[in-house]
């Protein structure tokens, strides 16, 4: 006698994208049995009684017959309880115990015992990180019916006793509403004049993706100026392929907004925690920054190899970690912002006295390495303040101020032998001639962003020799002898 058959499509979450996992059902006639095939882990597995339990409790026959289940591939481990609901409707599929749909469909959830299909925002990432498909549609537990999904066609269930009513049609294309912060979030802040400079040089750096470093004494509002970048990132305007949600220092999955990410990992952490790591593979800061800030207050407190490790990160827009069996390749598209003291007591320069020795403070800022400094485009410190905060500055002012930079930038037109003339100027200068090209070409690139930032559209000198004068600020580490 034939076996009976059925086949039914569901997913397999991994941090860096999902996969479409095939779960083949065959009953032929024989002893009572039940295998699943497929490299299962133990709590796949576990899905055996489960399933019966919850047939049973929803109306259906249970086949007394010899079941076996095939999870394709084969290679990929399964660790999760996500395809009971798959499980579950290919063996009805296979009895005919419920009609077959006439469109693919991709059943995504787990049961209870008593026939429940459960589920919440553990199942996010597996929807959020599958490629866009006009042709597929989604089962789902009825309690996501309300939260952020993405754009496609689905379909949800409270019950496996909902499974006999299900549409011969396929539901409509459900549009994607991504949650936004539009509410202030510091409203208005007052600057003095050592401050305001200082936070000029952060919306550059925000402006063009540049990194940043900034050295200051202790209260001098380092961490503030960081801080107040986080509200004035520019939104995206529309979801990126790439851009595939994030999971928060609690542990939950925080979908993808219209907000970009400013990431503020503590200097306790790892070079695992940083760049990524473990087995399986789970994402570093570096991935979570993706497309937005990733800030590193008390940057000398890291470690020394932390530092280095983002060498490579900060230049290229990826990043490949090879390990004995698995290379796993990273998105690495962030803006890299530190801020660090002077000195171990921080007053170096400052207004307080400084009890470090000129050794302890070259000791001190040795972690920074020059290798890791050439990799630094602005460069500056913040010694000096005063009581006279005279600067205001308004949230929501600031916002249309830098979306309409932004705008510029996306439409304005460069001429064609800029670089080549900003070249020869930096070639010729005694100031510039003997950086390294890495510095000169940030020094074009930085001076192209002052010009935007003052919607010029071309660059003129006076864009170029402020530019400069942010670029080679590190040579400030080097007078120490």
């Amino acid at each position: 006698m034939i076996p009976k058959r059925a086949e039914v499509g569901s997913l397999l979450y991994e941090w860096n994208g999902t996969k479409e996992i095939q779960v083949e059902v065959g009953i032929r006639k024989g002893l009572p049995g039940f295998q699943i095939l497929g490299c299962a882990s133990v709590s796949t597995k576990e899905a055996k009684d489960r399933i019966r339990l919850a047939l049973e409790a929803s109306g259906y026959q249970f086949p007394l017959e010899t079941i076996i289940i095939n999870l394709k591939p084969a290679h990929v481990p399964k660790r999760m309880v996500s395809l009971d609901l798959a499980m579950a409707a290919g063996i009805l599929l296979a009895t005919d115990q419920i009609p077959s749909p006439t469109y693919p469909i991709r059943y995504l959830g787990g049961l209870g015992l008593d026939g429940r299909i459960l589920g919440g925002q553990e199942l996010l990432p597996y929807l959020w990180q599958t490629p866009e498909s006009s042709d597929q549609s989604f089962l789902l537990p009825s309690s996501l019916e309300k939260e952020s999904l993405p754009k496609g066609r689905y379909q949800f269930l409270n019950h496996l006793e909902d499974l006999k009513n299900l549409s011969k049609d396929p539901p409509s294309t459900r549009e994607v509403v991504y949650p936004s912060k539009t509410s202030p979030v510091w409203d208005v802040v007052y600057l003095d004049p050592y401050q305001m400079k200082v936070f000029q040089g952060l919306l550059y750096s925000l402006l063009g993706s540049h990194h940043s470093l900034l050295l200051g004494s202790p209260g001098s509002g380092k961490t503030m100026l960081h801080r107040m970048l986080a509200s004035l990132l520019p939104p995206k305007e529309f979801r990126d392929h790439e851009d595939q949600g994030i999971w928060t220092s609690g542990g939950e999955f925080e979908v993808p907004s219209t907000k970009r990410p400013f990431r503020s990992p503590h200097h306790s952490a790892t070079e695992v925690g940083l760049v990524g790591g473990g087995l399986p593979f789970q994402p570093g800061e570096i991935s979570k920054a993706y497309g937005g800030i990733l800030y590193l207050d008390e940057a000398l407190e890291f470690k020394d190899r932390i530092l280095e490790c983002l060498r490579m990160p900060m230049e290229d827009s990826f990043l490949e970690i090879v390990r004995m069996n698995e290379k796993t390749k990273l998105k690495t598209e962030f803006t890299l912002m530190l801020s660090a003291n002077p000195c171990p007591c921080g007053n170096y320069h400052g207004a307080e006295t400084c009890h470090c020795s000129l050794q302890k403070i070259r000791l001190y800022l040795q972690k920074i390495s020059g290798a890791f400094l050439d990799r630094i485009t602005i460069f500056q410190t913040l010694f000096e303040t005063n009581n006279e905060r005279c600067i205001k500055l308004d949230e929501l002012k600031m916002r249309k101020i830098i979306l309409e930079r932004y705008e510029f930038r996306k439409t304005r037109i460069i001429p064609k032998d800029e670089e080549n003339k900003i070249q020869k100027i930096l070639d010729i200068d005694p100031q510039t001639k003997q950086l390294s090209l890495r510095k000169k070409k940030q020094i074009i690139s930085l001076s192209r962003t002052v010009a935007d930032w003052n919607l010029s559209s071309r660059t003129k000198e006076v864009h170029i020799w402020e530019a400069v004068q942010y670029c080679i600020g590190y040579q400030w580490i080097y007078s120490l002898g």
